[in-house]
């Protein structure tokens, strides 16, 4: 097989420019400036009779029209099928949004848009006339102590962390990816500094280590964050979170070799129409108004917050409807699983486990926006679960038919 990877920053080159990520009345205001940059990851593997392309963003999350713009450009000018088009989000919630049209704060920017769309066409053009040989390798390694269950504080989620590597034949990296299961966000959500966060710090660090800068793929983290684990909110906890949690990373041994092959791609849906009851909705946000007005503690108002968003949305409608899918493209001994959605880390595990394969990257936050899905036991303990009004046994049927494509 062959592989290559380019990276390319996504900082607006204008002002003023917009961020998005969070109920914060912030991002209804332009940024202040920019504290580090954003970036984009573009890697090409070639199996010869097919190739895969990945476009990893330090985004919040990929809005479906660009998803789709981009991903019949690369077919119209090459001929990719747009399901190994692989749009991804690193979920950072310091970033920026001018390039979404129907955003529900700051103000679209066409040639921002196409200043991305022409960046996907590059990235693929570029990484396809240098590949070159390579040969994969993986490690993997479960670390503790920099982020965990942001439900049940002190529990791990899912805190495998998998390093893989496309060397050429002198053990030169040509492309990475590091698929970890954590929301990229330390910083608060008063910050009007855009950043590329926790992800994009982590990459950083990583290239100064390794010498390369991996694509930060984030797979089943609906239930993971710093929340539990972190000693602030501010720019000098995420520096030293993000040092650290590279410096760990670094320490994968990449040893295991996998025989690579285009095999298969799969995909299936799961579309859910479930009747919103607005008494119940409106006794949560009574309920809910009563805690915020003596509620002091900065991560349970954030969290009320962050509820009542979803209520008001829910209250105005008379149906709760999700409409998800799924994509597994087997790669003889390693399998990448996609969905939209923000997977509880259960489900992660899960799927990993049932892979016939040697190794399975999950990527989340990919190829579109989804819902949070969580299992039963997490239903009324979490805003999003309140607010989602999806049935647990809906989203159990979704797992299971990720499962029947592995």
């Amino acid at each position: 097989m062959k592989a290559h990877s380019e990276q390319y920053c996504l900082t607006p080159a204008y002002e003023p420019f917009y961020m998005i990520g969070y109920n914060s009345p912030l991002r209804e205001l332009p940024a202040k400036g920019v504290h580090d940059d954003i970036f984009v990851t573009a890697t090409l593997l070639d199996f010869g009779d097919q190739k895969l392309y990945l476009f990893s963003t330090d985004w919040l999350e990929v809005d479906d029209d660009i998803n789709h713009e981009i991903s019949e450009k690369l077919l119209e000018k090459f001929g990719i099928p747009p399901k190994l088009v692989l749009v991804s989000a690193t979920h950072n919630h310091q970033s920026v949004r001018d390039h979404m049209r129907f955003a529900k704060s700051g103000q679209f920017n066409q040639k921002y848009h196409d200043h991305v769309i022409d960046l996907a066409v590059r990235g693929y053009e570029e990484c396809l006339n240098q590949l070159e040989d390579v040969e994969c390798w993986v490690g993997r390694k479960v670390i503790p102590g920099y982020y965990g269950s942001r439900i049940v504080y002190g529990e791990l989620a899912d805190n495998e962390v998998i390093l893989v590597e496309f060397r050429n034949f002198q053990g030169q990296v040509a492309a990475a990816i590091c698929n970890w299961a954590v929301h990229s966000t330390v910083i608060t959500p008063d910050n009007d500094w855009l950043t590329a966060e926790f992800a994009g710090n982590v990459r950083r660090h990583l290239k100064e280590l390794k010498g390369y800068a991996p694509a930060m793929i984030v797979g089943a983290a609906g239930d993971c964050s710093t929340r539990a684990t972190r000693q602030g909110n501010d720019f000098a906890e995420l520096e030293r979170v993000a040092k650290a949690m590279a410096e760990e990373i670094s320490k994968i041994e990449v040893n295991e070799k996998l025989d690579l092959a285009f095999e298969r791609l799969a995909s299936t849906e799961h579309h859910v129409r479930y009747a919103i009851d607005h008494a119940e909705v409106q006794k949560i946000i009574d309920a809910n108004n009563e805690e915020l007005k003596t509620c002091q503690d900065f991560d349970r108002r954030k969290i009320l917050n962050s509820m009542m968003s979803g209520l008001y949305r829910k209250l105005k409608m008379d149906e709760a409807r999700a409409d998800w899918f799924a994509d597994t493209i087997r790669l003889k001994e390693l399998e990448i699983v996609v969905s939209p959605c923000e997977l509880a880390s259960k489900f992660g595990k899960l799927i990993k486990s049932q892979s016939p394969a040697k190794c399975c990257l999950i990527f989340g936050y990919t190829g579109g926006k989804g819902s949070y899905l969580f299992p039963k036991e997490y239903y009324g303990l979490t805003f999003e679960t309140i607010s989602s009004g999806i049935p647990a046994e809906e989203v159990e049927h979704y797992i299971e038919k990720i499962i029947d494509i592995l």
